[in-house]
Formats: structure tokens, sequence, C-alpha cells
């Protein structure tokens, strides 16, 4: 098959699943160390996001009177990085080192407070939230078709957070950050392949990752009340999720190859509780929760034009994570069209490329929250908002 003499691995070259529910910013693939050989790769993806919506505002000279007003992009545009390094060390072993950023968010969302507003009104939020993953990886292959493989991911994560909001005259701001907290976790597959027929399908499960890092809080108000300023520092409990990835690709005819992804994430266990907002409550204050779990798809076909040019295309779906919507989550799921294509500039060198359409689909709109990210600000109303992904590969075979 023409397809499968340049060893193409198609779900690796286009941008993927840069934006997804909740706090995922990267699909976990491991395409890369299922290249053949010995294998390095280095990626660049830019996320433009824009999101936003509409909330109640009430009238500086008269509190019981609300105006729904439109608010400002609640994202920045974000960079994500990739690199991956496979050695075939064996005809039977393999190792691979992969780093890749899967959490991560930057929302930012600001209104002047007024005189008079809502106890439950927040006018301004900064969330930001990192993650970096490093993945070393073995993997046994009894023969060329079949490959067994796990592993152990290095990741660290940190947070920082700033809730602002104005009730009976008093601006009142939450803010809390995180100490950079290291944690480890694991991953295990199996991968099988027919290189004559271009096809490899592979299923990888990774645990989640438990950090507990020193989480520094603190509460003032202007004017200064004392009862209102507190602080607090406590070790928390933050894991990040586990989730299972189910990769497949087959050629159909001579030059086009189909290919598709399945992906599960268990964000329903992911909590992050406030000790210093649940001390005087009878149940935690979750910061941020999600109301199900994530699935999400691909399906794409690419085609091979010559030994130097193939190109793909894909559509894509994610269930969303069910959460009204707020600032934290604005959108719940999304439809996605996707285009791309590699050029070899020689038979072991190639530079890919493409960009990712994201049609985000609106949330659920309740005014009376609890939970859920209902802290970070009630939306009345929401838009149907995008994103575009751009995404830049370079793979070398050696």
């Amino acid at each position: 098959m023409k397809a499968a003499a340049f060893g193409i691995s198609i779900c690796i070259f286009m941008p993927g699943d840069l934006y997804a529910s909740a706090l995922e910013s990267s699909s976990q693939s491991i395409a890369s160390f299922l290249q053949p050989h010995h294998y390095a790769e280095l990626s660049t993806a830019i996320v433009d996001a824009n999101i936003s919506g509409k909330t109640l505002r009430p009238d500086a000279n008269n509190p019981s009177t609300f105006t729904e007003i439109s608010t400002p992009n609640f994202t920045d545009s974000f960079y994500i990085s990739n690199a991956a390094f496979k050695l075939q060390l064996h005809p039977h072993w393999s190792l691979g080192l992969i780093y890749d950023q899967p959490f991560a968010t930057d929302i930012g969302y600001a209104l002047e407070p007024v005189v008079t507003s809502p106890a439950d009104l927040v006018n301004a939020v900064h969330f930001q939230l990192d993650t970096h993953n490093l993945t070393a990886l073995i993997g046994y292959q009894p023969n060329p078709s079949w490959n067994f493989y796990t592993g152990l991911s290095y990741q660290t994560l940190d947070m920082e957070l700033k809730i602002s909001g104005q009730s009976m005259g008093i601006l009142a701001d939450y803010m809390a950050t995180t100490d950079q907290d290291p944690a480890v976790g694991w991953l295990t597959g199996i991968s099988y392949e027919i290189p004559e027929y271009a096809l490899k399908t592979s299923l990888t499960y990774r645990s989640r990752i438990q950090h507990k890092p020193q989480f520094h809080e603190q509460t003032s108000s202007t004017p200064e009340i004392s009862i209102l300023n507190l602080t607090s520092t406590q070790h928390i409990s933050i894991d990040t999720p586990q989730s299972i990835n189910l990769e497949f690709q087959s050629g159909i005819t001579p030059r086009n190859i189909v290919y598709s992804t399945l992906r599960w994430v268990n964000w329903k266990k992911f909590k992050m509780i406030s000790p210093l907002m649940s001390s005087a409550e009878p149940v935690p204050v979750n910061l941020v929760d999600y109301q199900k779990n994530q699935l999400s798809t691909t399906l794409g076909v690419a085609h091979v034009f010559n030994e130097q040019w193939t190109t793909a295309l894909d559509i894509g779906f994610d269930s969303g994570i069910g959460n009204p919507a707020s600032t934290l989550s604005p959108s719940d799921d999304y439809y996605s069209f996707g285009v791309g294509g590699f050029y070899h500039m020689r038979s072991n060198l190639f530079i890919a490329g493409g960009i990712k359409y994201f049609r985000l689909n609106k949330a659920k709109v309740e005014q009376n929250q609890a939970g859920s990210g209902s802290l970070f600000g009630v939306l009345s109303s929401v838009n149907h908002n995008k994103i575009i992904a751009y995404g830049l590969k370079l793979g070398y075979r050696f």
C-alpha cells in the first residue's frame, strides 16, 4: 500500500484536541511512541478563543433594577508545546519520553464595581492553572504487530485565582495560590498494527495524579473590616483525572487513510475545595468541580498525493461536562472541523501543520446556581462561542 510506505501516523500531525471540556488542553496521545525505528518530534499550537456571554448588572442609582450587558472575552490566547523522543533499542524493546501540557486554563473577566450590588454578583475573575507532564515509556514488541507498553508520568501543577465582588458597598477580594506541586502517575496500554495496510490501533489508560500543594488563601475588604480579612495556608488535594484513549487508523485505498480517536476523561472526580471558605459551612465549598465525565471523538480522512505531500481533514465532537453557564463554563460541548497536512523535506524528515475550528455550544442557564463554578459568576445568557487552533510540527526519523 502506497500510504503505508511513508510510515504515516495520522493522529499526530493534526492540531488535535487543543481545547476541550473542563481544564483539558491536550489529548495526551502517545502516537509518537508508536512510530517505527528511532523518532523525535517538536510541536506547538496557538489557541485563539472567542468566548463571552451576558450577565445581569444592577443600576448604580437603582440597585433593584438590572440590565443585561455583554461581557468581554473570557479567555486569553495561549500556546501549547509538545516534544517526544523514542528509541528502538532492540527489535523487541523500545523506550520513549513525551512532554506535554495536558491541563491548563487562563480566564480573565472584569466589570467595574457599582455602589451597591447583590451578594452573589462577581465583578472580576482571574484564574490561571498550568500543568506540565513528562512521561517515560517502555514498550515490548513480541512481534512486528503487537506492542505492550507502560510508564510513569511526572507532573507539576500550579494555580492562581482571584475573585472580586462588591456587596452592600463593600469591595471584597478572594485570592488563592498554590506552590508548584510535583506528583507521579502511571499509564499502560496495548497497540496492534499491520504496516502493509497502514493499520494501527492503540488503547491507553492513564491514572489520576494526586497533588497535595500548599494552598495559600486570603480575603480582604475595602473599606477594611477585620472580620472579613482572613488568611489560611493548608495542604489540599487536587487530582488531575484518569483517562482512556482509543486511537485507530487504516488504509482504505492505496492513497487514502481513515483515522479516528475516542477519549474518556473522569472529570466528575475533579474538585478544588477552599479550606478557608469551608471553615464556617456545613459542607465543603468547591471552587471548581464538574458534573459529568467528558467523552470526545474525532473522525478523519487523509490523502497521499505523492512522496512529499499528504493532506487530511477531520470532524470532532465533545460531550461537555454539564455545568451551568458561568464565567468558568460559558460553553459546554463542541463540534470541530480541522484541515492539515505534512510535507516530507526528506524521506525521514517532515514538517506538518493544521488549523482546527471549534464551534462551542451553549451551556444551560441557571440563575440560582450552587457549586459547579458558580463562584466565578453566573451568566444570564451565553453566546455561540468559537475557538480557532493553529498547529505546527516537525518530525524526524533516524
